[in-house]
């Protein structure tokens, strides 16, 4: 057995959803300068090649429409990878605008409709790439548009065409910094809602457990008094009522103690995938959930329900700490069955971290993740990590 398990539909991010956004304001910003490019598109028909109009016009004011009508139903990273291609897609556009020039020079003055509408571009590579990445492509995309427009006017007017570059790079930064930071407060709004979801987890947690302690206190308090009341209405502590209510009490606390202890007892492998799956997706929108082999016996509850702490503990901690920017991170998280036991690796491509360097106190990795489940008899657990090369977690259980 070898599968890929489906993920039910998780709540969407804060971050998916403002990549969202944009990519329908994207669409309607494209229908804009469409409207206000329309005449010079048709102007300037003489000056290209023929169809050259056609399929650039399509390209860079169609695609945005298939990206906000496709939107709601891509993940993060397919939108991203969407983005990033569109500006990519672009630029070549751009650049095809040279060969296909043609009966020129163009009137002083006038510029190519095309490189109005670099913003176009700008936007798609802040959601696709890190920071970084963006703003090189924006200087980059900004830089062409000099030579093009001396190409245009027959090199008549070098500084108006300088001018041009700088004043489209002015006027796409604002937008591309718009871009970068509503990125960046989206991720932070998945991570504060990651945690407050666990806060809440752990507390009902302790509730049910509270509630139930309560329970099994009252219990032994009513069994150990009605001992004491039996040996005090008897006289003397070797009577029969005292030995049958003593052996009665002993019986009921060795009940207790069972059920402290197993309760719950034994789960099937298919409540540990469930559980797992579920609490991924709500965790981040970018995890991809793998299941190989298959295990018939059950596994203790304890245990399942550690290891699946454990690993929404390290996609949280990959969450927050992997991708400070706008890069995009792939998380695969690779549950392996076995009649042996269980095992679980949790792994990032994101920027890693030096183990040396982890302080002690840190919660999520010595705690939630080594602590908790080296503790457990049979489980195991382990935490690889190098600055550039990812994180890979790895947790489980055996027999």
């Amino acid at each position: 057995m070898n599968n890929s398990c489906a993920r039910p539909p998780a709540t969407d991010s804060a971050e998916l959803g403002v990549v969202r956004v944009m990519s329908t304001v994207l669409a309607a910003t494209a229908m804009l300068f469409l409207a206000l490019t329309i005449g010079s598109l048709i102007d300037q028909n003489r000056f290209v090649m023929p169809n050259w109009h056609v399929i650039a016009a399509t390209t860079i004011f169609g695609l945005p429409i298939v990206l906000a009508t496709t939107a709601p139903w891509r993940s993060l990273r397919e939108l991203r990878v969407m983005h990033g291609a569109y500006a990519i897609i672009f630029a070549i556009v751009v650049l095809s605008w040279i060969p296909a020039f043609m009966n020129g020079p163009m009137p002083s003055g006038t510029a190519p409709w095309v490189v109005g509408m670099t913003a176009l571009s700008t936007v798609p590579a802040a959601i696709a790439w890190r920071p970084a990445v963006a703003w090189g492509f924006l200087i980059a995309s900004a830089l062409v548009i000099a030579p093009i427009r001396m190409i245009a006017d027959g090199g008549t007017d070098v500084s108006l065409a300088v001018q041009f570059a700088f004043f489209t790079i002015t006027l796409c930064a604002v937008f591309t910094a718009v871009a970068i930071v509503a990125m960046g407060a989206g991720r932070e709004v998945d991570v504060a809602t990651a945690a407050a979801r666990a806060s809440s987890r752990r507390a009902a947690a302790l509730t049910a457990r509270a509630e139930e302690q309560a329970h099994l206190d009252a219990l032994v308090h009513d069994e150990v008094m009605a001992t004491i009341f039996a040996a005090a209405g008897a006289g003397r502590s070797d009577s029969e009522a005292t030995r049958v209510q003593a052996a009665r009490t002993i019986a009921r606390l060795s009940e207790l103690h069972e059920a402290t202890v197993s309760v719950p007892e034994l789960i099937h492998s298919d409540y540990l995938i469930q559980g797992l799956s579920t609490l991924i997706a709500e965790t981040t929108d970018s995890g991809e959930f793998i299941v190989t082999g298959e295990r018939n016996a059950p596994l203790p509850a304890s245990i399942a329900s550690a290891l699946i702490e454990a690993t929404v503990e390290a996609l949280r901690n990959s969450v927050a700490h992997a991708s400070p920017d706008s890069t995009a991170v792939r998380r695969v998280v690779h549950l392996r069955l076995s009649a042996e036991g269980v095992d679980i690796t949790i792994t990032d491509d994101g920027r890693g971290f030096d183990l040396g360097r982890v302080p002690k106190n840190r919660l999520g990795i010595v705690v939630s993740i080594l602590g908790r489940i080296n503790a457990l008899p049979g489980a195991h657990a382990t935490v690889w990590s190098r600055p550039g090369e990812g994180t890979r977690v790895s947790v489980g259980w055996q027999e």
